[in-house]
């Protein structure tokens, strides 16, 4: 059996070790609570994208840390418990079931009345309505003990704050109904409340309109809220900030909210102004050095922080606070994550096969086919959301699992049919039809690409549709797009595998090379033999492919921050190891070697919802939650692992 493997951001245990050795009494629930944390994710399989999906960090972590000069020695973790699987429900009543367990079987818990109001404060106001993140879990150390905070979404809807004002978890010294806030260039965010004890602080997050700000805007708002006694001691330490920055007395353009802490008697404790790190200090790669120079110029020590600092702990700086309290003292609180750009390999245990089952094909594929013809899968945009996807890839790969048969051969020509909509010009494919791009692309077209030409094509021939001398148009318009350079001298690590005569990613000029993408070229070499058979050996492309892509994982050395170079818009390696496996048996040689070392990246079996593409920069993810059972018994993947049978 190959030993499977998940991943961990290198950057965490450097982290937490060092907070703890400087703090040694976080251990004893830090350290738990970060193991058990972990073990979700890496239990998932999901690698990668476990990490950096998630809307909590700035770098898309679902974990961070947040330390103050007001209390310099504690720390507070925040956790997105969710998964990024659009099968995930993202309710309170999935918090509570996953975070809260007792609460849902006790409701005499004073849990379960805080979670029975925030399930009517999110409760849809219609039916396509949906949480971007739901709720996340925040835990509190200091020397005294943990304390649990609940981070919960508010929706933006007058129903939602009727319900919030309604309920006991509110403290605010008055309501403000959603025009009034609108008019004030405000948006209820969230609230931060303690689910374990009703009559402590309820913190309220509000963000600002726009990425300009000034002081007389702060004023306002502070106004707006009754809490303009604390103006001058907060605008004086603001200005202290804005005065080490490069343009004195300004606010640099980014995103800018503010959270106010009321107790149970309606008395607000504390107003803050927070922003977005990285554009704040002016930039991702100098943020380390401005903070320390920033809390050096206002004289607001964080001892935790700056340890970090000095041990060159690797972190993303995500949200700058800056605080005045009811005693008009001021303060400075800074949220990071561990950087998410390098990785620790750790072995996934050894699991029991999952027991036989029966799979309808003709039940998921009524389901799963859209009216146009196209397979489903799921999206998740950068803003939180999933939507139901039809695109004409998922479509190929579904294609890809099924021979024509009576029962089949309705569902195959209705996608064969979507698929051929997709063509945008003579020989060129793109993912969704050309007038046909979902609402949530904003307007946004793109274009043709290798990888749905070659996997289109390639459907299209071998069910029939196509003639050959269309599949020959079809490779002329892809010898185009080919890689015409290559110099290992230079910077991208693509040009120490790359072969010239490969194909870049999309059908465009000006490609950038670090797009290349190997299970692109290796769906463009299905496709040649699909159409040459065994004369395509004498291919030149052909050979170049080959070549190219065993050298790539000769230079990974099968390390996952290398392999994820090689397949800049595959979600996980397994999705290339089914396409190689695929292009295995269907008749093409030489790729063993390139097959074994992969085998540690495979999903597991049985597996349900899995990550399939992604935009190159990672700011959107696809999934499916079938295509993985249709593979499993395909005669065209491996399927030594199966315990599914079609009926």
């Amino acid at each position: 059996m190959v030993e499977r493997v998940a991943v961990l951001p290198a950057a965490l245990d450097a982290l937490v070790t060092t907070l703890c050795h400087h703090v040694p009494d976080l251990a004893g629930a830090l350290l738990p609570d970060i193991h058990r944390f972990s073990q979700k994710r890496i239990a998932s399989g999901l690698l990668s994208a476990a990490f950096n999906t998630s809307l909590l960090a700035y770098n898309g972590s679902p974990l961070e840390f947040t330390t103050s000069s007001i209390k310099p020695q504690a720390v507070a973790c925040t956790f997105d418990t969710f998964l990024p699987l659009s099968t995930q429900r993202r309710d309170i009543g999935a918090f509570s079931a996953e975070n809260y367990p007792h609460a849902s079987s006790d409701s005499s818990a004073p849990a379960a009345s805080c979670f029975a109001h925030i399930a009517r404060i999110q409760r849809p106001d219609t039916p396509t309505q949906a949480l971007k993140f739901g709720s996340w879990l925040g835990r509190k150390y200091t020397a005294g003990g943990v304390k649990t905070k609940v981070y919960s979404e508010v929706p933006p809807s007058n129903q939602a704050l009727l319900a919030l004002y309604a309920s006991p978890l509110n403290h605010a010294n008055s309501d403000y109904p959603l025009h009034q806030l609108t008019a004030a260039g405000l948006s209820l965010l969230m609230i931060g409340y303690y689910p374990d004890n009703p009559d402590t602080p309820t913190e309220y997050y509000y963000q600002w309109h726009s990425a300009e700000i000034t002081l007389a805007d702060i004023a306002n708002v502070m106004r707006l809220f009754g809490t303009e006694r604390g103006f001058p001691p907060l605008a004086a330490l603001l200005r202290q900030v804005l005065a080490n920055m490069p343009n004195p007395d300004e606010f640099p353009a980014t995103t800018y909210g503010f959270s106010l802490v009321y107790n149970h008697q309606h008395q607000l404790e504390s107003f803050s102004l927070f922003t977005m790190a990285p554009r704040f200090l002016g930039g991702n790669a100098q943020a380390a050095i401005k903070i320390d120079e920033l809390l050096q110029h206002v004289a607001q020590p964080m001892p935790l922080l700056q340890a970090l600092l000095k041990e060159n702990v690797p972190l993303q700086f995500n949200v700058i606070g800056f605080t005045v309290d009811s005693q008009a003292r001021c303060g400075i609180s800074c949220t990071f994550s561990p950087q998410n750009d390098l990785w620790r390999e750790v072995s996934l245990p050894d699991r029991s096969p999952p027991l036989p089952r029966d799979i309808s094909l003709a039940a998921i594929l009524q389901q799963q086919q859209s009216e146009n013809g196209a397979f489903l899968s799921s999206v998740r945009t950068p803003d939180g959301q999933w939507h139901q996807d039809a695109n004409a890839f998922v479509t190929a790969q579904v294609l890809r699992t099924l021979d024509y048969t009576e029962q089949t051969a309705p569902y195959i020509d209705r996608a064969l049919d979507f698929l051929a909509t997709c063509e945008t010009r003579p020989g060129h494919f793109s993912f969704w039809p050309r007038h046909a791009h979902p609402r949530w692309m904003n307007g946004q077209m793109i274009d043709a690409d290798i990888d749905d030409t070659a996997i289109i094509t390639e459907m299209l021939y071998k069910f029939g549709r196509i003639s050959p001398d269309a599949v020959r148009l079809t490779l002329i318009e892809m010898n185009g797009y080919q890689l015409q350079k290559v110099d290992a001298r230079l910077a991208e690590p693509q040009h120490q595998w790359a072969e010239c005569q490969t194909f870049h990613t999309w059908m465009k000029q000006n490609n950038e090379i670090s797009q290349l993408d190997c299970c692109v070229n290796t769906n463009a070499l299905i496709l040649l033999y699909r159409f040459y058979g065994e004369q395509c050996a004498t291919l030149p492309a052909y050979y170049r492919i080959i070549t190219m892509l065993n050298k790539a994982v000769v230079w990974s050395q099968n390390e996952y921050q290398r392999i994820t170079q090689l397949t800049p818009y595959y979600a996980h390696p397994a999705e290339w190891l089914s396409t190689l496996e695929y292009a295995q048996n269907i008749g093409i040689d030489a790729l063993s070697d390139i097959i074994t070392p992969l085998k540690k990246w495979q999903f597991a079996s049985g597996a349900g919802e899995i990550p399939l593409y992604r935009r190159h920069d990672g700011q959107y993810l696809w999934t499916s939650s079938y295509l993985s059972a249709l593979r499993r018994c395909s005669v065209l993947y491996d399927t030594k692992d199966t315990y599914e049978h079609l009926s």
